[in-house]
């Protein structure tokens, strides 16, 4: 063992992780403290991300190494299980995607609006099948042609789900006579949707934005992004501007997301009043 490798350790608490497992989006852990209160020596909890917060769950502490260890494989066969019903149902071709069925991804064009397939080793192993490789580039500075950026922001055609890769992640445009015949239907479906005025919608990065409040020039907005692990989140932004929003804060409940929007809308309403109610008490 590396006595220079840095222990991992599950926050704010001495237990040290000793094995992990990623599968579908999650990490599966398994810790130890030799001196645990209680003699409650192991640990086994699930972990998730967003890229921006980390989370902690379904925690089984025990005295007993065998008992947090079959919890820790049951954990990864409930992941395995759930992948392999939704693979069933989707029931969709999983053939990989090669450059050979691709535009070369040219830094020079656009890719906007384009379906793209995603290099299959960026995936995990579990995802790694063709049906997941498409997906409509919709926006980011990663999408434009010549980006100063990276981030592309995309929706999966074998779900209709959001996501976001990077710009040197795509292995090129998909060639027409090379999408399949599901690939055809379900872009139809999401351009469908997109087009249709009533159905245009706002997004923070990832989140949709299903409410939003003006306040003198500037725009708080409440954003909500299924499966992660903080899914809703508040963003401020600026009146007719394409910055779009910035300066995020992420809940786990919808309640305490409103309760902050509601706050950062009602902190920035007094901060233009305050001047008003100066004038009018030298009056």
């Amino acid at each position: 063992m590396d006595e220079n490798k840095e222990k991992r350790m599950i926050s704010n608490t001495d237990y040290e992780v000793k094995q992990s497992f990623r599968i579908g989006g999650k990490e599966i852990l398994l810790a130890e403290d030799p001196n645990a209160n209680e003699n409650l020596f192991y640990m086994v909890c699930q972990y998730t991300e967003n890229g921006i917060i980390g989370e902690y769950s379904q925690a089984i502490v025990s005295e007993d190494y065998l008992e947090v260890l079959l919890e820790f494989t049951k954990l990864i066969e409930k992941e395995a299980t759930a992948i392999q019903e939704e693979r069933d149902a989707i029931g969709q071709s999983t053939d990989l995607f090669s450059a050979a069925q691709c535009e070369p991804n040219d830094y020079t064009q656009s890719i906007e609006g384009k379906v793209i397939a995603i290099k299959s080793e960026v995936f995990s192993p579990e995802y790694r099948r063709g049906n997941y490789q498409l997906v409509l580039a919709i926006s980011g500075n990663g999408a434009m042609a010549n980006p100063r950026g990276n981030a592309v922001f995309c929706q999966h055609l074998n779900s209709g789900k959001h996501t976001r890769f990077e710009r040197y992640e795509v292995l090129g445009v998909v060639r027409t006579e090379a999408m399949p015949d599901w690939a055809k239907v379900s872009l139809v479906q999401l351009q469908g949707k997109r087009d249709k005025p009533t159905e245009q919608k706002e997004y923070a990065g990832n989140y949709e934005i299903i409410e939003r409040i003006e306040v003198g020039q500037k725009v708080y907005g409440l954003g909500f992004r299924e499966g992660a692990v903080q899914p809703y989140g508040t963003w401020q932004g600026w009146k007719n501007s394409n910055r779009g929003f910035d300066a995020g804060h992420y809940f786990s409940d919808v309640e305490t997301a409103k309760a902050d929007l509601h706050d950062r809308a009602a902190k920035e309403q007094e901060r233009i009043d305050r001047p008003k109610r100066r004038e009018e008490g030298a009056r």
